[in-house]
Order: structure tokens, then sequence, then C-alpha cells
């Protein structure tokens, strides 16, 4: 079906953009869907506000960008296998996440998109961060850029990280392996490199290094990727959803609304093995 005239608006002059005049409890046309498509290219990061979806509806969507990726570690809705409801109640001291990270990471085939929708937010608060890997890896020096060039990487899932109390999962968690991806990145669709790692309790080291010699190097190479100018921030409404590209972008979600309840639904779509 066709929607009505969209609109493209930059949320910040690094990253993220909110996307105006599409339905997305609507089946999405394909020239719709070039124009998405080319925002979530162009700014790593859009935003929809004032949806009304159901799971089903959400998931349709999702199947547009490809397979349903299905976290190794989490329950998903029995109704809806590969929904994830991130709950944080009033009650609880952490978040699910919270740390700069690109998502599955520690996987073969980490996740290519992921779409966020707000079902319940705080009154103030809970806003999510993103950074810009693709300006991070263009504002390195160029000896910076040439040491690292070739460099891989190990993460790990950290199966003994707290969660929030709704996040616990129903079943013993298998014992996770490590798996390797460059330090440098090329999108496989825009040609642009980009740094790839996450935080240090999931991109543990640098192969052929120890943990010790690797965590200097890891350690400067996020503090330089989430510089304020490098990011921009989104602040959630009920019916806001976010999809981010995971292969060019880091996410952080911010922990600063103790005593209110959050519920979201997120879907992370397969990306492509990393070589």
């Amino acid at each position: 079906m066709n929607q009505r005239h969209i609109e493209v608006h930059p949320l910040t002059g690094a990253m993220g953009a909110e996307i105006h005049g599409v339905d997305l409890s609507r089946e999405m046309d394909s020239q719709t869907f070039g124009t998405v498509h080319q925002a979530v290219l162009d700014h790593g990061v859009i935003f929809f506000r004032e949806q009304t979806i159901t799971p089903a509806q959400q998931m349709a969507y999702a199947r547009r960008w490809g397979n349903v990726h299905l976290h190794p570690h989490m329950p998903c809705l029995a109704e809806h296998p590969g929904i994830i409801e991130i709950v944080k109640k009033e009650d609880d001291t952490i978040v699910f996440g919270a740390n700069w990270h690109t998502d599955q990471m520690f996987t073969p085939t980490p996740a290519r998109y992921t779409i966020l929708y707000a079902k319940q937010v705080p009154p103030v608060g809970g806003d999510t961060l993103f950074a810009n890997l693709h300006q991070a890896y263009d504002a390195l020096s160029d000896g910076m850029k040439a040491m690292i060039a070739n460099l891989r990487t190990l993460s790990i899932y950290d199966k003994k990280k707290k969660r929030p109390a709704a996040m616990t999962p129903t079943a013993p968690e298998v014992d996770p392996e490590p798996y390797e991806h460059p330090l440098v990145r090329q999108h496989p669709e825009t040609g642009r490199k980009s740094l790839y790692l996450c935080h240090i309790g999931i991109t543990r080291q640098i192969v052929g290094m120890s943990e010790d010699e690797s965590r200097p190097l890891l350690t400067y190479l996020l503090q330089h990727a989430t510089r304020p100018e490098f990011t921009c921030r989104f602040r959630w409404d009920v019916g806001s959803l976010a999809m981010w590209d995971n292969r060019r972008a880091l996410h952080y979600p911010v922990n600063d609304y103790f005593g209110y309840r959050r519920v979201m639904h997120r879907i992370t779509i397969e990306g492509e093995r990393t070589f």
C-alpha cells in the first residue's frame, strides 16, 4: 500500500534521522521501502514516532530486512519467536545491555539491524545513545589506521553479567564460545570502513595478544568512537520505533529512571559473517 509523502529529518550532524509519513502498521510498498533503506544507510539509525503496531506487524516489518536473528541466550515472546520483551521494573537498579555495544557481536553472524519498539516508557529518562563508527574510523590518524588495518578481535558472551529481574533466562545457558571479527570492518552495502568493537566485556582481546596487552588499545578505540561529536541521543515516547545498523553503530541505553517501568519489544536481523 502506498504511504503519504515521506520526510527524513536528520537528528544531529553525526548520525540519526526521524522519518515522518510512514505507517508501520501497513504493508510498505517498494518505493517507500527503498526510501527507508537509503535513510538507514545514510544516517545509521532511524526513528519513527507515534506508531501503533502489534507484535505481528512489527515482525512483518522486520522480515522485509532479512532473516530474524534468534538470541542464543534470551527467551522470546511465546507467541512471537524472535521478539524479546525487554523489561525494567520499578525496583530494578540495572538495565539490559547498559554499555556501549553492537548487538550479538558474540555470534558468528552478528545482527545486521535491530528494531526496537517502545511499549511503556518512563516520564523522563531512559534515552538511548548511538555512536557513528564510520566517523570514528575516518577521524583516526593515518598511523593508527595502518596499525589496526589487519587486526582481528575475539568476542565472547558474558553469561555472568547482571540483568533486570524480568530478563533472567528461563533455562540454563550454554557455555559461550569466542568468535573472531575484524577490528576494521568494511560495510557490505556502502563500502565504507568503520571500527567494529564492543565494550571490553564482549570484545575481550586482539587475536595474537593477551587480554592485558589488548586492553589499552581497545579501551582507547572505544573511548574515541563514543566521543560526543560522533553521537546522537534519542528520547523515547510510547509508540516510538528505532532501527539501527549494527555494522556501523554502537548504542547505549541510559540507566537514569529508577522507580519507573520500561517495556520494549526488540527484534534483530541476522547479518553477514565477517571475514
